[in-house]
């Protein structure tokens, strides 16, 4: 089963600027700990120190937010998740 992954452009820059990758994944959370082992720079903008998902990253499956208690939500073949890092300032 494969998942279309789309990165923003920030996070793409960890990826060698690959902004669509396919992962064989079962749910958000996965797709997350797959591009974690395939692209290692990708770590720090997706988990914190502890290992806990960054409560910047917003993540979209079929163009719906899914919130943290979601991240194990099935996900289907084609499916596509959308990776968006929310930056604020000033």
């Amino acid at each position: 089963m494969a998942v279309k992954v789309k990165l923003s452009p920030i996070l793409a820059a960890a990826t060698g600027r690959q902004e669509l990758i396919e992962v064989p994944a079962r749910s958000p959370v996965d797709c997350l700990h797959d591009l974690r082992a395939r692209f290692p720079r990708l770590k720090r903008w997706l988990f914190d120190r502890h290992g806990n998902m960054r409560p910047q990253l917003w993540l979209f499956v079929n163009g719906q937010r899914v919130h943290v208690d979601d991240l194990n939500t099935p996900l289907k073949d084609g499916d596509e998740l959308l990776i968006m890092l929310a930056i604020s300032g000033g």
